[in-house]
């Protein structure tokens, strides 16, 4: 369970030290970057320093209420391996943890059964809302079968359970501009450009998202929401190779702490992504186009070519970069596309965060069922 909790350690690839709770090479608080932060003298990086006992308070009842209604794993211990243990005397199927012998009623009934994925995409979304004002802002997360194209599990940073202030997105009027520029080369350096302009590399400000007075739970930092989502993830499946994000830089900070150990271990292949699709019918192969080196980093980047598609992926961590080529975001483009259709999306602007995320919910549903008929 350790792991699983463990958010302040080093995120960089190849190194040692990377996903550990602790280490003798580690030194904290450091300021050099004008934050506190962590120092790894093995790699020289400095991650952000978060609360970690209030990212735990919230992270165990974030998962706590994600096992209870799904029946993936033990809501107490949060062990995966469960048994069928009868039914209640309304019918709905009981589980029993093997580890700790807690038994519980999924709110979900009948218990879903997901396969398990071998690609897992992930894009980030802001979905207007009601709040204090008109058009408040939600961020909202959509993790994807690649292959299949289903939705696996979204989040959002709305949460209804209670949180430290530390965790709590604050709105500082300065909303970074939308990067929107045709050449999509151009695109990737002024988003690495918008990266470095933060107070801290995952301290994004995407608009206000001010709660109704009267209204219950809080909002979360971004980045808060996106460790919590790839620990649930990863937990899941802990197996899982291939990850796809879109270009943000907290993503990339967040899925290498959910699979550290695969990553220490050189057992998995983590890409960013970036795509401009003009025509999804289009059936040429993807031809290489040049590279080019980007951000703080220096990643080097792939420039790809299909008709009149471009995408440019990049490997932030060992693999082959040849696979580049079948490095996709369709999953989300198309389930993005269809959601943007329902009308509860649409109206999404007239009700309230939590009736928004329970409504976007529902209607993942609705679109793995379509998926499954398919």
């Amino acid at each position: 369970m350790t792991s699983l909790f463990t958010i302040n350690c080093c995120k960089s690839f190849g190194c040692k030290n990377l996903g550990l709770a602790s280490s003798p090479d580690y030194s904290w608080p450091e300021y050099r970057l004008g934050y506190a932060a962590l120092h790894c003298r093995v790699c020289g990086s400095y991650p952000p320093l978060f609360n970690e006992e209030q990212f735990r308070s919230w992270l165990s009842e974030y998962l706590t209420d994600f096992a209870a209604k799904s029946g993936h794993f033990c809501p107490r211990c949060y062990q995966r391996e469960t048994i069928r243990y009868g039914h209640n005397p309304q019918g709905s199927q009981r589980l029993q943890c093997r580890s700790c012998k807690k038994v519980w009623t999924p709110k979900q009934q009948p218990l879903a059964t997901i396969v398990p994925p071998e690609q897992i995409a992930t894009v980030p979304l802001i979905v207007p809302f009601q709040g204090a004002c008109t058009e408040q802002k939600l961020y909202v997360l959509f993790s994807f079968d690649a292959i299949r194209g289903n939705v696996l599990h979204i989040s959002s940073n709305f949460t209804p359970h209670l949180v430290g202030d530390s965790l709590r997105y604050r709105w500082r009027d300065n909303v970074e501009p939308e990067v929107i520029h045709d050449d999509i080369v151009e695109r990737v350096r002024q988003r690495e450009t918008l990266f470095l302009r933060r107070s801290q590399f995952d301290e994004i400000q995407y608009g206000s998202a001010m709660l109704k007075r009267s209204a219950n739970g809080a909002v979360l930092r971004p980045v808060i929401t996106a460790h919590g989502h790839f620990r649930i993830l990863s937990h899941l499946w802990p197996e899982v190779k291939t990850h796809i994000i879109s270009h943000e830089c907290f993503l990339r900070g967040a899925t290498i702490t959910a699979w550290a150990e695969s990553f220490r271990n050189r057992h998995a292949s983590l890409w960013f992504i970036d795509e401009e699709i003009n025509d999804n019918k289009c059936t040429l192969p993807w031809q290489l186009r040049g590279k080019t080196d980007q951000g703080w980093w220096q990643n080097q980047w792939q420039i790809l070519e299909q008709g009149s598609n471009r995408k440019m992926v990049c490997l932030l961590t060992e693999g082959h970069v040849e696979k580049g080529i079948s490095i996709t975001l369709a999953a989300g483009r198309n389930f993005l596309d269809w959601l943007r259709q329902q009308t509860e999306f649409q109206c999404s602007a007239r009700y309230s965060a939590h009736s928004v995320f329970q409504a976007i919910r529902a209607l993942t549903g609705k679109y793995n069922a379509l998926i499954d008929k398919r």
